[in-house]
């Protein structure tokens, strides 16, 4: 077929007209498949031949997932995980065993944070991050004969500074080693860093991609590698996606650049109505801030449904503010169709020292809002009357 449109892939995205059986993906609830001959199984779990061999390895269900997200990434191929976690995890696992190094930007999620802090380096792979992430100096700097990939977030949780993927392509390049990017708050609608010269993407789908409701990871990238994590760290340590979660994952997607819009509105509403407040000293989001002309220059005029707000008068204040919200939940994820609040330093990044804290600009009167889908109008009233309480 022709280049299809983003908005046309996420539904036909990964399919074969003519081909396929159904319409919407097939759910194959089993645990192991037929191998048919004596040789066609021993090629089969020698990686020699393609074809269903357990469903902790590959399943149909999956199979359609993973083909509909590499086509919006634009990529040749795709993993599907059991979380965001287990796909950063057993990508880093096969990237950087054994003892190699890692340089990443230390604007990330929490649980991110400390994989790179604590987890990895028992296992023997060191991890740099990088404080001064805009700094291409920096990067250069951090990366050592054994290290295995860059890592960046962008747009980054929970400060949303976004990076400029081209250029860190350009770094990794240089050095013959690859670019990981996290693009989970983007998601493909608004970003694919593969075109902007990375080598690997990274999704979290329990976010955007599953409007809350499963759990689920990606990686994205080339077909070698894809094959070559199937058949070691994926296969031997068992993060799988449930092909249940995979058929949902597929029927969310199918709307997923209507919600995002919606998302993306309503947070440029919410984040121009703080930026006014007096009660508000400062508005995470890629459209206010000194690097607001190059942010749009690297993403466009959207940038997601997360975004943060720093109350003045610290922890005490945004504790009030976050108390007296009554339509934001106050819960920890990223994407739904309702609005959710949560403190960042004591949650979702309470992992990290205060001086981490502090050199990532996650200050404690900081208050995480992932932007639903409700009417802004609502959104503000709440804020507003949230903010007059302190």
């Amino acid at each position: 077929m022709w280049e299809l449109k983003k908005k046309t892939l996420e539904i036909h995205g990964g399919s074969s007209h003519g081909v396929d059986q159904t319409m919407r993906p097939g759910l194959y609830r089993t645990t192991a498949f037929p191998l048919g001959s004596f040789e066609r199984g021993r090629k089969l779990f020698a990686g020699e031949e393609r074809g269903f061999i357990y469903t902790r390895i590959n399943n149909p269900s999956i199979d359609v997932l993973e083909k509909r997200l590499a086509s919006l990434e634009g990529a040749e191929a795709c993993l599907a995980t059991s979380s965001g976690m287990s796909a950063i995890t057993v990508l880093a696992l096969h990237l950087g065993s054994p003892r190699g190094h890692i340089v990443s930007s230390n604007r990330l999620y929490g649980g991110v944070f400390h994989l790179f802090r604590e987890e990895l380096p028992k296992l023997g792979i060191s991890v740099t991050l990088v404080e001064r992430p805009f700094d291409l100096k920096a990067w250069e700097k951090a990366i050592k004969p054994n290290t295995k990939f860059l890592y960046v977030e962008t747009p980054s949780n929970p400060v949303i500074d976004v990076f400029d993927v081209s250029a860190l392509a350009t770094l990794a390049k240089k050095h013959n080693i690859p670019l990981v990017v996290d693009s989970t708050l983007a998601t493909p609608i608004l970003l694919q860093p593969l075109k902007l010269g990375a080598d690997i993407v990274i999704h979290s789908l329990s976010k955007y991609m599953g409007d809350g409701e499963v759990i689920g990871g990606a990686i994205v990238g080339s077909q070698k590698l894809m094959d070559d994590l199937r058949l070691s760290w994926f296969r031997d340590t068992g993060p799988c996606i449930s092909p249940d979660n995979a058929v949902i994952l597929c029927y969310h997607i199918e709307s997923l650049f209507g919600r995002v819009q919606e998302h993306c509105e309503n947070a440029r509403l919410v984040g121009k109505y703080l930026s006014r407040h007096k009660k508000v000293k400062r508005v995470f989001y890629p459209t206010f801030g000194e690097r607001a002309r190059q942010n749009k220059k690297l993403m466009g005029r959207n940038f997601g449904g997360l975004m943060a707000f720093e109350v003045r008068g610290g922890i005490r204040a945004a504790k009030i503010v976050l108390e007296n919200l009554e339509l934001f939940w106050h819960a920890p994820n990223i994407g739904e169709a309702r609005s959710l609040v949560i403190h960042p330093a004591t949650t979702t990044h309470g992992q990290l020292t205060p001086l981490e804290r502090k050199r990532a600009e996650i200050p404690d009167g900081m208050l995480r809002l992932s932007i639903g889908r409700e009417d802004p109008k609502d959104l503000i009233r709440d804020l507003g009357s949230a903010l007059g309480k302190i």
